[in-house]
């Protein structure tokens, strides 16, 4: 049985000596939509803001934090209106790129970091890694249904949707290894690998909202920095899930 001290403990002696890059691939994947999706729902990258509401346009913001503090620093508005014809348009666009972009490059994220684990040399690159024809299709099919299941429970029952999003956590991990399993395989695998631990990843989830709200104050911007170490801790978790953490480098992550 893992512990949270261990999986923090071993992240944290990884990032002493990696932060940098897994930080640069953490914040490319978060202004690319990658890094919005370790819950395992959809999110989308523009938001209303229903305090602002008129007779024929709304005001809508970028629902991420690396764009908007982009924008205020140039002395943009990262609030504007649009017409409320457009909101399908723009929800739709936004839709349509998490699921064809955003969720292939979660995919190049955790592919990083196991890489990572196992050879000092992994870089950036493997990032877009995931955008070549023989993998990219498998990917964008799993990716979608794990997001679309736990939509729907979701919709349904909060609390079994949270339940679901925990379920298929390790769906990204196992099709970063083998992109074109079978989609509900990958789903059924990543159930048998939870299955008895999902409250211990929801305790371990819980243990970085100190360091989040600690690099909120800096900034507004600040838990940006936290990504890395909370994306390392569930990489090492899926190793010692998988059984995969004592082994070398594994065929499959030897990418060009």
């Amino acid at each position: 049985m893992w512990t949270r001290g261990e999986i923090k403990s071993y992240a944290r002696d990884f990032l002493r000596k990696h932060y940098l890059k897994a930080f640069l691939v953490c914040l490319i994947a978060l202004v690319l939509g990658g890094g919005i999706t370790n819950n395992g729902g959809w999110q989308n990258t523009i938001h209303n803001d229903e305090s602002f509401f008129h007779k024929n346009d709304i005001s809508v913001s970028i629902g991420n934090p690396i764009t908007n503090f982009g924008l205020k620093k140039m002395g943009f508005p990262y609030k504007f209106k649009i017409a409320r014809g457009f909101i399908p348009i723009g929800f739709s666009f936004s839709l349509l790129f998490t699921i064809f972009v955003g969720s292939v490059i979660e995919v190049g994220k955790v592919r990083y970091f196991l890489k990572a684990f196992a050879d000092d040399e992994a870089n950036v690159g493997m990032l877009f890694s995931t955008f070549n024809n023989e993998e990219y299709l498998g990917i964008v099919k799993t990716q979608f249904f794990r997001g679309l299941y736990i939509f729907l429970c979701t919709l349904l029952f909060i609390i079994p949707g949270i339940i679901k999003s925990y379920e298929y956590r390790m769906v990204p991990y196992i099709i970063s290894k083998d992109p074109n399993m079978p989609y509900d395989e990958a789903r059924k695998e990543s159930r048998y690998m939870t299955d008895g631990h999902k409250w211990n990843m929801f305790v371990l989830d819980l243990s970085f909202i100190g360091w989040n709200i600690l690099g909120a104050l800096f900034l507004g911007i600040g838990g940006i920095f936290v990504i890395p170490y909370e994306e390392a801790s569930f990489a090492r978790l899926y190793n010692v899930l998988s059984g995969h953490d004592n082994e070398e480098i594994e065929p499959e992550y030897k990418i060009n």
